[in-house]
């Protein structure tokens, strides 16, 4: 029988998969919710920068998926979580340019069908930086981000993509309905956004399944993040 610290966790029917997902898809919805309360609580009565949101939304994820793990008997290495390595570091780069030239194709693609798509999204990210983190250095914008790629990486390409495992064999069926689900999470950045992390969660999700570990997708889609705020905020500020 699995323990929590056993090596390697039950094999869970299509029933409990199926039910862990939905859970996680709650979660999502909750965690959303609290943060939308919490943080502008936070930010409102003392001044914290809206960027409080994901903090609060982040403790909700966490805490819901321990309560997940702890009801099946697993544990967090369950999802991909082993001890960091240095090869780790040379992995988020390959991660990092698998994911930069993925999206090059992407916007490349789009720009080509639809320019004007493309600096909609542009103007659409840099509202939600404007409105997150008007203020912060990019410094303690890249600290919040190591924290949201964590818990969005262990819920992503931890939970939804071993729960879609018991779901499909091979390879491609997890990795597609984890990164469309990641993607769906995302539809208030728009269609090309939406488009954009589904991609991002394809190409993290296969070299997660590869490696066996989350930490290359956690920095990678840390630094991703970082990046795109530090970019989309200093186009905001261009005279040009």
């Amino acid at each position: 029988m699995s323990t929590p610290d056993s090596t390697t966790p039950s094999i869970l029917t299509a029933r409990q998969a199926i039910t862990d997902i939905v859970l996680a898809l709650l979660l999502v919805g909750l965690g959303g919710l609290s943060a939308a309360w919490l943080g502008g609580f936070l930010a409102e009565r003392l001044e914290f920068p809206m960027l409080a949101i994901l903090l609060a939304q982040g403790l909700v994820f966490l805490i819901g998926l321990q309560l997940i793990l702890h009801w099946r008997g697993h544990h967090w290495r369950h999802l991909g979580l082993r001890p960091i390595r240095f090869q780790d570091l040379g992995r988020t780069l390959a991660a990092l340019l698998l994911v930069f030239l993925a999206n090059a194709v992407f916007v490349s693609l789009v720009f080509w069908i639809q320019p004007d798509q493309i600096q909609g999204h542009e103007q659409n990210l840099t509202d939600i930086a404007g409105l997150l983190a008007p203020d912060l250095s990019l410094p303690a914008i890249g600290l919040m981000m190591l924290f949201v790629g964590f818990y969005e990486e262990v819920l992503a390409r931890g939970l939804l993509l071993q729960r879609a495992r018991n779901l499909f064999a091979g390879t491609w069926g997890p990795v597609l309905l984890s990164s469309l689900l990641f993607g769906l999470g995302h539809l208030y950045q728009g269609w090309v956004g939406t488009l954009q992390t589904t991609l991002m969660g394809i190409v993290l999700s296969c070299l997660t399944l590869r490696w066996q570990t989350l930490w290359p997708a956690i920095f990678a889609h840390a630094i991703i993040n970082t990046a795109s705020f530090g970019l989309v905020r200093e186009l905001g500020n261009s005279p040009w």
